[in-house]
């Protein structure tokens, strides 16, 4: 079976986000809820500055590389590059994965 990420819009209250990983190895299927539901993030406002502080204060997650945390999707599609779609298309090169946008 192939790896498979679905992104959809969470379900979850004060999340924006879902990502169900499907196919990932001996790991049965699950997901993860990320990105506040009120806040901007760089694929809202775009902001160098506000990216940088984003990414200062994050980055000490222990989390911060695995691709089994909320936080990881939060860098990668969120605060990556301006464009939702393309960062899309990063994560999915990077995870070896199909991705299916449902938002």
């Amino acid at each position: 079976m192939s790896r498979k990420i679905i992104l959809s819009k969470s379900k979850t209250k004060g999340k924006r986000f879902r990502v169900e990983m499907i196919g990932f190895g001996d790991m049965k299927d699950h997901m993860h809820n990320f990105g506040s539901d009120v806040g901007k993030t760089f694929i809202d406002h775009s902001d160098e500055k506000k990216k940088s502080a984003w990414i200062a204060r994050h980055s000490v997650n222990k989390n911060w590389d695995s691709m089994h945390s909320s936080i990881y999707y939060s860098k990668n599609l969120l605060w990556n590059s301006d464009s939702l779609k393309q960062n899309i298309k990063i994560l999915a090169k990077k995870l070896n994965a199909v991705i299916v946008n449902r938002i």
